[in-house]
């Protein structure tokens, strides 16, 4: 309860409109102004707002451009004939933006997007991959022991475990124990290279392959690549927390002319020499991430504006004490599944959960919010050429692209966070609430200055002192 409780304020907001005229969007950067009542306290108190209530619908994509790009790089092999030939590479990639209902799927997509890759920069030849590390010593397919989608369920409902039901021996019919049934969403990839006539690439030895998942801050170093400067999240990318990557926090130029035990590497690359020596093998160094996002939770800041209004009006009374407390996190906000597993970021603090933030300033006119990720980065919006999977089937099946969407459409639509639908509203009170500080003033009487013959409490000596 407020100390000052007819000071006491809920207010409610929602982002949808208008918000994004103001230098910021929706859910990045959007300004509150209270106008005509600006909050004001004295030193005896401070301002503190409380979030009691935030939801937002989670219409952005679990993997986006902050958790998809890594950097492959490759050297070259120069041959004749239809032997295997390339050019170097070394290039960022990036797993298409969406969402990914397991590890399974995404460890699949990384597979492809590897694989594009290889086929880009691979002049006479070709790739083929599978999900698995390859065939055993007994020349037996290991294809069907990593992917947990070969799981057989018991449908009788028999044996739950925490409402989920545990998988059965008896069907699936692909296992033979217990153990081929684990599921440590650790995969491998098994990577064939041929050569132009379709024969085993036996010239691949000199193909080195380097993938990097960075994570330099762009304030530490910009990096290029190729001549193209890297972009924040190109360079400063979470792909490693995704796809149980090793963390590369320092750049290597040319890792790929690098010996191999001098390359920094995000995962195990493998050349497979137990068959026909045109194999090598991907796997990830770490579990990938469960829910298939590095999205948990949201974060909502805010910060009093600074404006001419309130720095006047700050200095005129009083010089100090006006900038808020460090931490500009107002609230952490979980990401909920509801009954009808729709996925939103809510938070309702309505029992008194400690969020909150002091406001040392003592008159608020002006609030700044904002949404960000866990490393201070503003929620991805979908961009506008994002297509449906039928449209882009039939645009690369030849369809002219304005024939599936309206140009005037695609030219004019604007993006996700300022006229779409990725917005916020939340409710938030306002408080005053006493605390213990001393007034800007001296407490303490100046020292006595001596005259000829009386006190003087004075800050200037009189010429009378140095007189004889």
């Amino acid at each position: 309860m407020s100390e000052f409780e007819e000071d006491t304020q809920d207010i409610f907001i929602n982002t949808e409109q208008n918000f994004g005229n103001s230098g910021g969007d929706q859910v990045n950067k959007f300004r509150l102004n209270f106008n005509q009542e600006p909050f004001e306290s004295g030193d005896e108190a401070i301002l503190r707002i409380a979030l009691t209530q935030f939801n937002m619908d989670k219409n952005m994509y679990d993997v986006n451009s902050t958790n998809n790009t890594f950097r492959i790089c490759s050297s070259a092999i120069v041959a004749s004939g239809t032997n295997l030939q390339a050019v170097a590479g070394d290039k960022f990639v990036s797993i298409p933006a969406a969402d990914y209902v397991s590890p399974d799927i995404l460890s699949d997509t990384l597979a492809q997007t590897i694989k594009d890759y290889l086929n880009e920069v691979i002049t006479v030849g070709s790739v083929t991959f599978e999900m698995s590390a390859g065939n055993t010593a007994a020349g037996v397919s290991t294809g069907l022991i990593d992917v947990c989608q070969q799981f057989g369920i018991d449908s009788t409902g028999a044996g739950t475990l925490d409402g989920r039901q545990t998988p059965s021996s008896i069907l699936g019919g692909n296992f033979t124990t217990i153990y081929n049934k684990i599921q440590r969403r650790k995969y491998s990839i098994y990577f064939t290279l041929l050569d132009g006539a379709g024969n085993a690439a036996t010239n691949f030895e000199a193909f080195n392959l380097v993938i990097q998942c960075l994570n330099i801050p762009p304030g530490q170093e910009r990096i290029t690549l190729s001549g193209i400067d890297a972009t924040d999240n190109q360079q400063f990318n979470d792909s490693y927390a995704l796809l149980g990557g090793v963390r590369i926090e320092e750049f290597q130029a040319n890792p790929s002319a690098l010996p191999d035990a001098e390359r920094r590497q995000s995962f195990s690359i493998q050349k497979d020499t137990t068959g026909t020596n045109n194999h090598f093998v991907v796997t990830t160094a770490y579990p990938m991430a469960q829910g298939a996002n590095t999205l948990p939770y949201i974060y909502l800041r805010c910060e009093a504006a600074e404006n001419q209004s309130s720095r006047s009006i700050e200095d005129a009374a009083r010089s100090h004490d006006h900038e808020i407390i460090p931490s500009r996190i107002l609230a952490k906000i979980p990401r909920t599944i509801n009954a009808r597993q729709s996925i939103s970021y809510t938070l309702e603090n309505v029992g008194g959960l400690p969020f909150f933030t002091n406001i040392t300033a003592n008159y608020v006119n002006h609030l700044i919010f904002s949404i960000t990720d866990h490393r201070g980065r503003v929620i991805q919006p979908v961009s506008v050429n994002d297509l449906p999977p039928s449209a882009v089937q039939r645009i690369s099946s030849g369809v002219a692209i304005a024939d599936v969407i309206n140009p005037n459409f695609a030219a004019q639509a604007g993006t996700q966070n300022t006229v779409g639908n990725l917005y916020c509203d939340f409710a938030f009170k306002i408080s005053k609430h006493r605390r213990k500080v001393q007034s800007n003033i001296l407490q303490s009487t100046q020292p006595a200055i001596i005259t000829n013959n009386r006190m003087e409490f004075s800050g200037v000596i009189p010429n009378s002192v140095y007189q004889h």
